[in-house]
């Protein structure tokens, strides 16, 4: 007599470009009838639709409508044949193979593999010493993810969503405002991108607005001189202040820097990432600021049935940035050795390029690129990078 083993379920939890990935190619195989995967999949996430966050700067410029940098993360469930689960990741324990939601109300998962695409918070811990802000809040994906800002106005670049309404807030601000204040902290490249775009978007409304970069002494410090250099004379053509200092405080209107106290309308935080929320209490492996420790096959070094890549995780014996291109390189390695893993079969290793094509957004239909020690720049670059981003858009929604 024949035994039938019960189907393995495979948990997916976060909506970031890996799981997207994930779902498109399970999506493809199913339409030609080549399912390669005996599993019952699962896909959490908070909200129905993923924001890209490579095109945010964009919609914020006023290039692109809202549509056109969303995902419908919950049709691609359907394509895929995956079951769409709308709830919020709160902890994980490894021990039992079990998660644990909560939304309308709080529910438990119990998986075979689970496969973590989260993205992290935006960090905030410099501003905990002065209003006592708690950066660990929520945690979502990679492009729509991060701690909620309960506790101070600050507006935190990370939950995505959130940042929309914040954003549209903004701008309505501003259409009543003779001279609207707008900072933007980060010296990282999603600062560079957004205080541009902003500077656009507040100047179409009024060239009395100004928007001002407090960047410390870091700015861009991942990239090479020639990068910097091009970004900094862009940033001195839309007349951005820049700030080199480190930000302590923002209350009653004022913006406080190591010496400085500035009158500020606003304040958008995009200064890097640490661990969500849930990686406090969880009993997998973390490293460094609240992130899972994973090997080259994006594999948890605790416990093998758990893969996480993105901004949820960081490798343990390799430097690899939290950046987008490794989120969807290495997603890509991820989703295979899922498979693998569940097929009981050889899985791969991520190796990350050498060198790899950056493309920085300024504002107004004009950007920067970075291959190695190459640096281009032009309005050609920007349609380069519109070309790719609108490429990643259809191919999700097709």
């Amino acid at each position: 007599m024949t035994k039938f083993l019960p189907k393995k379920t495979l948990l997916l939890a976060g909506a970031g470009h890996a799981h997207i990935g994930m779902l498109r190619r399970l999506s493809a195989a199913r339409l030609k009838g080549t399912e390669t995967i005996d599993a019952d999949i699962h896909l959490i996430s908070e909200q129905p639709q993923t924001l890209y966050s490579g095109m945010l700067p964009g919609w914020m410029a006023g290039h692109y409508q809202l549509h056109d940098i969303s995902i419908d993360i919950k049709s691609l469930c359907v394509r895929a044949g995956v079951r769409f689960v709308q709830q919020s990741l709160v902890q994980v324990n490894a021990a039992s193979n079990k998660v644990v939601t909560t939304g309308d109300e709080q529910t438990n998962f119990d998986y075979d593999v689970l496969s973590l695409n989260t993205g992290a918070d935006t960090d905030m811990r410099w501003l905990c010493d002065h209003n006592g802000y708690n950066e660990h809040k929520s945690d979502s994906d990679d492009n729509d993810t991060g701690a909620a800002n309960t506790d101070t106005d600050v507006i935190a670049i990370r939950p995505l969503s959130t940042f929309i309404t914040q954003w549209q807030r903004i701008l309505k601000d501003a259409q009543s405002s003779e001279k609207y204040q707008l900072a933007i902290i980060g010296a990282g490249a999603a600062a560079i991108e957004l205080v541009m775009a902003a500077q656009v978007a507040l100047r179409n409304i009024n060239r009395n607005h100004q928007v001002t970069l407090v960047c410390g002494e870091n700015l861009l410090s991942g990239f090479n001189s020639g990068f910097r250099q091009r970004v900094i004379q862009q940033l001195h053509r839309h007349d951005i202040t820049i700030v080199r200092e480190r930000a302590t405080d923002y209350r009653d209107g004022k913006l406080s820097t190591t010496h400085k106290s500035l009158p500020i309308n606003a304040v958008i935080a995009a200064t890097g990432v640490i661990g969500s929320a849930w990686t406090a209490s969880t009993d997998l492996d973390i490293e460094g600021d609240g992130f899972i420790a994973v090997n080259d096959k994006q594999q948890s070094v605790s416990h093998s049935n758990v893969f996480a890549v993105g901004d949820v995780a960081t490798r343990i014996n390799k430097y690899v940035a939290h950046s987008g291109v490794h989120s969807v390189h290495g997603g890509a390695i991820e989703a295979d050795n899922l498979l693998a893993y569940l097929k009981d079969s050889v899985m791969k290793s991520y190796q990350p390029k050498s060198r790899t094509l950056y493309l920085l957004s300024c504002g107004d239909k004009y950007a920067i690129g970075s291959w190695g020690n190459l640096n281009l720049q032009g309005r050609w670059v920007w349609h380069l990078k519109k070309y790719i981003d609108k490429r990643f858009i259809e191919a999700n929604k097709n």
